[in-house]
């Protein structure tokens, strides 16, 4: 199907590019459900329908009929089984729900590990691999399957994305898995935000959107914010019509207006740094416009969507009067359906602008307090009194050296079991992750996960700059940005997890890494 604007194709959609779209949609949602809802356990194992989905669209019948009697045998087995689990599901502590989207993700896995070990082991048919990286990749996530921690995902993501970059997708498959995985995402931020825009009325300063805590919203932003930048690369490279070209602006601008309504201080900085990058990739297809001209036009659609998302997530919500609260939300002071559309309870632009230039200005005062050699040895001296006064201060610099100190303490070699990290800062702020991703992986796999998960960022990051000035490709810029985020972000806040679309994304990123030899 082709889409045209005055006789000229725009975009040329395939089946199978609308499948793409639809999984990477339905990851979005996941994202939501499992930093939302305590029943996380059911949307972290959909991760596994949504990426089966994605394999199975490679498979060909032919080639199934080529090796019958594995498959026959598979079904075999799969069909005895499955009803006897049903048996032993409540030994396995699963919530409900939970056993059928196991044994479905165990099924459909086993059909694909088959096809996958038939067409590299027999028929010798994968792509092009980096062994370098290859090995690497391989080296963490067995070290974190045989670290001490008791988590399985990284057994289920072996599996995934093990038999991911092994598969041999064509040229056409690989263009529309990501180009699909962009729409994807775009569908999932205006269905996921235009919930928001009737059920979640704008009542604390810092925008929550459709999370419950404003930093995994802002990280959010920042993720369809990256397929935007991609899709502006894509449609500029093209010779796309100029009001394709001017939508996908005006959604830069959109998306970066309700960054700003987060007040993340880390989601800002990631996305300045995510915004230079883009225009250092722009340059390679109009090298006659200078990056400041590209950035006067950004910074002129943030202050034209600036008051239409403000007024969009301000008065909106209070025309339906049904507000939604996620796990653990409900307060007598947020909106209630019976509060009237100027209630106080409310957040105006002037509330919102005196929070905003308060933690910009509060960054500048801990900057100028505290320097990084002071920070340390502050953080070092406190004692459980001194930390609940600091945590009261809301000393951001030193609440993150206190709890970075506890957590380089705890590194060893082979990580420590769930539940043995986490530790109460004051009497009453329990701590239950580092705040880094990289001393979160080591932590709970060991220093040498922690090391190759830095080293892999750095080798991916590089392969994917240099590989991005030879082809231009919306591809490479693209998964260099999706592998930007969780490593810059990851530096202060929450940014990994199973179900979770960052982390989901970086491994996407890694197949662009590893099979580096695709052409």
């Amino acid at each position: 199907m082709q889409i045209k604007v005055k006789g000229k194709a725009v975009y040329t959609y395939s089946v199978r590019r609308l499948v793409y779209a639809l999984c990477f949609f339905f990851f979005c949602v996941i994202d939501q459900r499992c930093k939302t809802y305590v029943g996380k356990e059911v949307f972290q194992d959909l991760t596994g329908i949504g990426m089966a989905v994605i394999l199975l669209s490679h498979f060909r019948w032919k080639d199934l009929l080529k090796w019958k009697i594995p498959y026959l045998a598979w079904t075999a087995v799969w069909l005895i089984g499955a009803p006897i689990s049903y048996f032993y599901r409540y030994r396995l502590a699963m919530i409900p729900g939970e056993w059928p989207i196991v044994v479905l993700d165990i099924i459909l896995f086993g059909y694909i590990i088959l096809y996958t070990v038939i067409r590299v082991a027999i028929e010798k048919k994968y792509p092009r691999l980096d062994k370098r990286t290859g090995i690497l990749w391989l080296a963490m996530m067995l070290w974190m399957i045989l670290s001490r921690s008791n988590y399985f995902w990284p057994v289920c993501y072996l599996a995934m994305f093990g038999c991911f970059y092994l598969a041999d997708f064509s040229a056409e498959e690989r263009g529309d898995l990501f180009q699909g995985m962009l729409d994807g995402i775009i569908l999932g931020f205006f269905v996921l935000q235009g919930f928001c825009f009737v059920f979640r009325p704008y009542d604390v300063a810092r925008y929550k959107g459709v999370y419950s805590n404003c930093n995994q919203n802002a990280q959010f932003y920042l993720y369809v914010l990256a397929a935007v930048y991609a899709k502006i690369i894509y449609v500029t490279r093209s010779g796309s019509n100029k009001w394709i070209k001017l939508y996908y602006w005006m959604g830069a601008g959109a998306v970066l207006s309700l960054e700003l309504l987060t007040i993340g201080r880390t989601g800002w900085m990631t996305a300045v740094l995510l915004s230079l990058a883009f225009f250092h990739f722009l340059r390679k297809h109009q090298p006659s416009v200078r990056a400041w001209k590209n950035l006067l036009k950004l910074c002129a659609f943030v202050i034209i969507a600036f008051p239409l998302t403000f007024g969009a997530v301000r008065y909106l919500p209070p025309l339906f009067h049904h507000p939604v609260w996620f796990e653990g939300e409900w307060r007598p002071e947020r909106v209630h359906s019976w509060d009237p559309w100027d209630s106080e309870k409310y957040i105006d632009l002037n509330e919102y602008t005196a929070e905003a230039w308060g933690r910009i200005l509060g960054s500048f005062e801990d900057l100028l307090e505290h320097s990084p050699f002071l920070l340390v040895t502050e953080a070092e001296e406190l004692s459980g009194e001194e930390s609940a006064i600091l945590a009261s201060e809301q000393d951001s610099l030193l609440v993150r050296g206190a709890i970075y100190k506890h957590y380089l303490q705890s590194l060893n070699l082979l990580g420590h079991s769930n539940g043995e990290l986490g530790f109460l800062l004051t009497p009453t702020y329990w701590v239950p992750h580092a705040h880094n991703i990289f001393l979160q992986y080591g932590s709970d796999f060991g220093v040498p996960v922690m090391v190759m998960l830095a080293a892999l960022f750095l080798c991916g990051g590089i392969r994917l700059w240099r590989r991005y000035s030879r082809t231009g490709s919306e591809t490479d810029a693209g998964s260099w940005m999706f592998l930007l985020l969780p490593a810059i972000f990851g530096m202060f806040e929450y940014s990994w997890g199973t179900g979770s679309l960052s982390t989901l994304l970086m491994f996407m990123a890694w197949r662009k890494v590893i099979c580096d030899g695709e052409k």
